[in-house]
């Protein structure tokens, strides 16, 4: 090989090394908008790469001339992907069409399928550029290179054969290894990339782990000090990081866990292990101890450690609880053990029983033989004491007691009875609160049954067995305590006979009570009340505490006795009783009682600052809708949300309270005048104008609010709240969505309606009711075979009541359950009457009041009773209903309504179209007729909106099965209209107004109404 051939091979393979340049230069961007001109640059530099390799070739021998653009070609489209190489393809392709020769097609053609081949290769092979290997990359080489070679039969074949015999060996020797070196570059830099990559992760986890994870990591030197800590660390140990890198781990460690964690460090600086874990204590700075489990692994370099790094998690909380479970096994075991208890133990499920020896010994059994007899218990009570004995634990396992605990007498052994109090609790619950396992203890107290001072001391041992006592002598040392000391205190006797009762008082209590206490039994020697103290585990608990004195007959001290109860549960559950009886539940505001107390307060506060004081009353605008179409969950929220605005509304000396339902008090202490109260119940106004969002649902709703001023209108609580409830109201009737203030006419007219009920009740007794009756005729045949029994007040002061000022009042009193009954019988004996003279299948209507649906002592079957007594069925009345009653149906309304259906009585859905008028309730309830409310019949005409309304009505009437009656009918063309409609039948002053008995007789004599 000559200088020249040398120098040009060199200068392709310069060449070819540049794609490196290029591919890192590609692969090294950070932003990808404008990855396609990217491409299309590699595309040109590859280009020229080919173009100056082939105006470089180097001659292998005289005529045979090579270049490496087989080579850049299919290494460009294994990594560079199908346009950098198309790019590239065709300007390689161009000049090589430029330089012109017998193989310029053939040129062409290797310079095709060299880079369509790199492409096929990138898109079709399974795994990863970066996991290519030398292997696969020669192969491939190959493949090009053959297929070069191959396309040389492009030339005449004696030209082909005298080129493959010449170039064939070095090209395939050659150009596969300078194909699958290339390769292998551009496969080690992705999988250098790649390795960084995953350097990059695992040290963003570290980074993570460390500086947010919940264990503490510390990274140490192979002398124990610290070299990093991360701040789960510092939290746990207390100290800073700056301090603890000042330290060793063996200066924070507990003295006693030291040496084993050295002899574990130095085995693993031994190399005997590479790590090892353990449970081990530290001091906290502040002096608490920390349980942690800790596990320990090293970093070594030619088998040196560099360093050590130790994961520690605390687990003081819960060695903490099993010290303390333990504590508490130990004592129960001590205190069965010194309390001469029986103990038993009744597996229900299994109706197994375990007892201890004591429970054996007081019957004089051995603890053998009591193994043997499951019945041992029930057999043994005195058969007068068994039926109570199997009573109470009745009562206990069905939950009407608390305790099983009761004294009866057992039989021993030897055949005489011994007393026995057994005590016991349900101490394991299953599923559907299913008791599982009961404890208890058997109590000989024969002794005490037996002697009458025995007999007192045991009652009053057993009788204060909760309380603690403590006896100290005249030097105020303690010389005795019962168990329930120890019980509370967790002092035994041992631990605390000798001292001071002070070892007991806790440091956060106020010496200036333990001084009055002193003082006060210096001076009479007795003193009760709180006192916080001090559990043996360090806990404060607050005491009820009573000391009494014993006196020596020279009036010196002999003994103190103090007696103790634990009331820090007590205290708590007060405070509990003491929030639920003052505050509502679900808004957090004071409730009726609270407000009530406050009310007072706030009046007391107003008479001494001579300033006046004002009280809200709010009710939130047909909110029974929200519940009844939105669900309560969402009507409770809603709540909360209102209290809350109520709260932004007014200043923090205010008072918002809720009485209950949707009704909210406010009360606006020492105001200046009336401006201050208007701008409240405006900013209240304004609140509520903002919609409400609960969940995906925007709630419209507005207060009425009524406004009471002390002392002007009031100066009692109730006055004021009843004036404040009379001006809501007044509120509600001018539209709501205002205020009112209360007047003296507020009072006059609920002073009026009172007296109306009152004298309602009068009416029913002394014939001042009457019905009328307006006919509903048949409209197709003129029939009078139907009417609606309407009642009339004629007062014998006032004239004619108008039903509109009567009814109300009347359901608001609950009057109407009586009235109803009254119209229900005057009109079955009506129907009886007219049947019997004019038709025999004549039917009376009465209205029903939703409240006599719901009122639970209103009961159907007397008037179903009232209809056989007359010998009339059920077709003979019918009983109109609104639809709000159908939409707030509770199973009351359902079983009456089914009722009226079993006994053959129809039910109307009056004013039909004014409410939900939903069919979905009208099939439910099997309703048999419906009443078009006369606001659709007023204004009827052909053509008209009403009229296209009514027409509908009839048409789904019909269809479902249902009867159609239209109020309300005034002229000759809205009869005919209906009629034309397919109405069944017509009601109104066209035909007649309700008339009394006497009169509507005389119409029904005809029998017909002309059409």
């Amino acid at each position: 090989m000559n200088h020249a051939s040398l120098l040009a091979l060199t200068h392709n393979a310069a060449l070819l090394l540049a794609m490196i340049f290029i591919y890192d230069m590609a692969t090294h961007r950070t932003h990808h908008s404008f990855d396609s001109l990217w491409k299309v640059f590699m595309g040109l530099a590859l280009g020229l790469i080919g173009t100056i390799i082939m105006l470089t070739p180097w001659e292998y021998a005289p005529g045979i001339i090579f270049d490496t653009r087989s080579v850049l070609l299919g290494i460009s489209g294994v990594f560079f992907g199908p346009i950098p190489t198309v790019i590239a393809m065709a300007m390689t392709a161009a000049l090589r069409l430029y330089q012109g020769g017998e193989a310029a097609i053939t040129g062409v053609t290797v310079i095709i399928a060299s880079g369509v081949l790199g492409i096929a290769w990138h898109y079709y092979r399974r795994r990863p550029l970066a996991e290519l290997t030398a292997r696969e990359l020669y192969l491939f080489g190959i493949l090009v290179h053959g297929v070069m070679l191959a396309l040389m039969f492009t030339l005449p074949v004696p030209v082909a054969l005298k080129v493959l015999s010449d170039i064939s060996f070095p090209v395939l020797l050659i150009y596969p290894l300078i194909t699958t070196a290339i390769g292998v570059l551009f496969v080690r830099r992705l999988q250098r990339d790649r390795t960084a990559e995953a350097l990059r992760e695992s040290e963003f986890l570290f980074r993570s782990q460390f500086d947010l994870g919940n264990i503490g990591i510390a990274i140490t030197h192979p002398g124990k000090s610290w070299l990093r800590v991360n701040p789960r660390l510092c939290e746990m140990l207390g100290y800073s990081e700056e301090e603890l890198l000042q330290l060793t781990w063996p200066d924070v460690s507990y003295p006693d866990d030291l040496q084993l964690d050295l002899e574990q460090f130095h085995r693993m600086m031994a190399g005997e292990i590479e790590g090892y874990s353990l449970d081990k204590r530290f001091i906290r700075r502040d002096g608490d101890i920390v349980y942690v489990h800790m596990t320990i692994a090293c970093y070594r370099v030619e088998g040196k450690v560099q360093f050590v790094i130790a994961g520690m998690l605390d687990t003081s909380e819960s060695k903490h609880a099993e010290t303390k479970l333990v504590a508490q096994k130990e004592q129960l075991t001590s205190v069965l053990a010194g309390s001469e208890l029986g103990f038993w133990d009744w597996n229900i499920k299994a109706n197994t029983v375990q007892r201890n020896a004591r429970w054996a010994e007081m019957l004089g059994y051995s603890f053998e033989e009591i193994k043997l007899d499951s019945t041992l218990w029930l057999n043994r009570i005195h058969p007068e004491d068994r039926l109570a004995a199997q009573q109470s634990l009745t009562d206990h396992l069905e939950g009407r007691s608390s305790q099983h605990k009761i004294e009866y007498r057992m039989r021993t052994k030897q055949g005489d009875y011994k007393w026995i109090l057994d005590c016991a609790k349900i101490v394991n619950f299953g599923a559907g609160n299913k008791p599982l396992r009961m404890c208890g203890t058997h109590t000989d107290i024969t002794e005490r049954k037996l002697a009458e001072e025995s007999m007192q001391l045991a009652s009053m041992v057993y009788q204060n067995s909760s309380e603690a006592m403590v006896v100290t002598n005249s030097d105020g040392e303690i010389i005795t305590t019962n168990p329930a000391f120890t019980e509370i205190t967790g002092y035994s006797l041992n631990d605390v006979k000798g001292q001071s009762p002070k070892i007991l008082v806790s440091r956060k209590q106020d010496s200036n009570v333990i001084q009055n206490m002193l003082h006060t039994l210096s001076s009479n020697g007795y003193w009760q009340g709180e006192i916080k103290k001090r559990h043996k585990s360090g806990k404060t608990y607050t005491a009820w505490l009573t000391v009494n004195s014993i006196t020596n007959a020279d009036g010196t001290i002999h003994r103190r006795v103090a007696q103790f109860s634990d009331i820090t549960d007590k205290k708590k559950s007060d405070e509990i009783i003491w929030t639920q009886a003052n505050f509502d539940a679900l808004t957090g505001l004071p409730n009726r009682h609270m407000f009530i107390n406050q009310l007072e307060q706030e009046k007391k506060k107003a008479h001494r600052a001579n300033r006046p004081m004002a009280l809200l009353f709010l009710d939130l605008d047909h909110f029974k809708e929200v519940n009844d179409t939105l669900g309560h969950n969402i009507g409770d929220q809603l709540l909360v949300d209102v209290a809350q605005r109520l709260q932004n509304c007014v200043r923090d000396t205010d008072t918002v309270s809720r009485l209950g339902g949707d009704e909210f008090t406010v009360i606006l202490s020492e105001q200046d005048d009336v401006h201050g109260t208007e701008q409240v119940a405006q900013a209240i106004l304004s609140q509520f104008s903002v919609p409400f969002s609960i969940g995906v649902e925007t709630i419209y709703i507005s207060p009425s609010i009524g406004i009471t001023l002390y002392p002007e209108d009031g100066t009692d609580a109730d006055t004021l709240l009843k004036n404040a409830d009379q001006a809501m109201y007044a509120a509600k009737e001018q539209g709501r969505n205002c205020y009112r203030y209360f007047t003296s006419s507020m009072q006059e007219k609920a002073l009026y309606r009172r007296q109306l009920a009152n004298e309602l009740r009068l009416a029913l007794n002394s014939s001042q009711l009457q019905l009328h009756y307006q006919p509903i005729v048949e409209l197709t045949t003129g029939n009078m075979t139907k009417a609606e029994a309407l009642i009339r007040w004629c007062h014998p002061t006032l004239g004619m009541v108008s039903p509109a000022e009567f009814i109300p009042v009347a359901e608001e009193t609950g009057i109407v359950i009586e009235l109803g009954d009254w119209v229900f019988h005057q009109a079955a004996q009506q129907a009886a009457r007219w049947r019997a003279l004019h038709d025999p299948d004549f039917q009376i209507s009465i209205n029903k009041s939703p409240l006599q649906f719901r009122d639970k002592g209103n009961d159907i079957s007397r008037w179903i009773e009232h209809l056989r007594s007359l010998d009339l069925p059920g077709q003979a009345i019918a009983i109109e209903i609104t639809e709000g009653l159908l939409l707030d149906a509770n199973k009351t309304v359902t079983d009456k309504l089914l009722e009226f259906r079993d006994a053959g009585i129809e039910v109307s859905l009056d004013d039909f179209g004014t409410g939900y008028s939903s069919l979905s309730y009208i099939k439910k309830f099997d309703v048999d007729n419906i009443k078009i409310d006369q606001s659709f019949v007023r204004s009827l005409k052909a053509g008209s909106e009403d009229f296209a309304v009514c027409e509908a009505i009839i048409v789904m009437a019909h269809k479902l099965g249902l009867k159609v009656v239209a109020e309300g009918i005034e002229t000759n063309e809205q009869r005919a209209l209906l009629a034309a409609a397919g109405c069944d039948y017509g009601q109104g002053s066209l035909f007649s107004m309700p008339l009394p008995e006497e009169e509507f007789s005389a119409l029904l004599s005809p029998k017909e109404v002309a059409i």
